[in-house]
């Protein structure tokens, strides 16, 4: 699995360097290249996008019934993935939002966006 996830980043990054004009030789990492062309801003903005859009649906909708969802019986040994939910509360921490008042704002659509 990591290895295919490699495998797909290789292109990826090399078509970012030509856009950046940037050479091996330069000696920037991946997720340097990834920080100066903005790549984890996209994504954060648009899965902020997204949870504005489950919260705007209502609470009669499956997609609340899905984001409130909470597994039950025995977790995994191990190290706990990081799913969607906790990475969308993490994101809102970093633009010192809570939960109760993003949720108010997703329901006023024009001061979400």
């Amino acid at each position: 699995m990591v290895a295919n996830r490699r495998r797909l980043e290789v292109p990826h990054c090399r078509g970012l360097r030509k856009m950046l004009y940037l050479s091996w030789h330069d000696k920037i990492s991946n997720k340097g290249i990834k920080d100066r062309m903005g790549y984890g801003n996209i994504i954060r903005k648009r899965r902020l996008m997204w949870l504005g859009l489950m919260w705007y649906m209502g609470k009669d909708r499956r997609t609340d019934q899905i984001l409130h969802w909470v597994h039950e019986g025995r977790k995994r040994r191990g190290r706990l993935w990081k799913n969607w939910t906790e990475t969308v509360k993490y994101d809102l921490r970093g633009l010192e939002i809570s939960g109760e008042r993003a949720e108010e704002l997703a329901i006023y659509r024009d001061e979400w966006r």
